[in-house]
């Protein structure tokens, strides 16, 4: 059975932030390209072997280990194995974000 991706909505959310900052820098759609770039290696990647990537190392530290970490092209995917071969992309961060500041910024942003 081929196993599945589905994006949260947190994932959007995350996506359309490092968009918006990022285009400060970049234009608009080089942003976006790089952002559907990490998605497809991504999907490439785990769809053929969800476990392939480590825990994300962050999380660990607070006793979270279900959660793994794709990193590719200066962004972090955070991701979940679930049932019946499920994969839930979590959140995507610029590599150089805190993950911690950047998850409580979006609990203030969208509760």
């Amino acid at each position: 059975m081929e196993a599945k991706v589905f994006y949260t909505q947190t994932f959007e959310n995350t996506a359309i932030q490092s968009i918006n900052y990022l285009s400060n820098w970049s234009a608009r759609n080089d942003v976006i390209d790089r952002l559907i770039a990490v998605q497809q290696k991504f999907e490439h990647n785990v769809l053929n072997n969800p476990s392939i990537y480590p825990p994300c190392y962050e999380l660990t530290t607070i006793g979270v280990y279900d959660i793994r970490q794709f990193s590719f092209d200066g962004f972090k995917l955070l991701y979940r194995i679930g049932d019946k071969n499920t994969i839930y992309a979590l959140v995507i961060l610029s590599d150089k974000q805190n993950l911690q500041n950047a998850l409580i910024d979006h609990c203030i942003m969208f509760k």
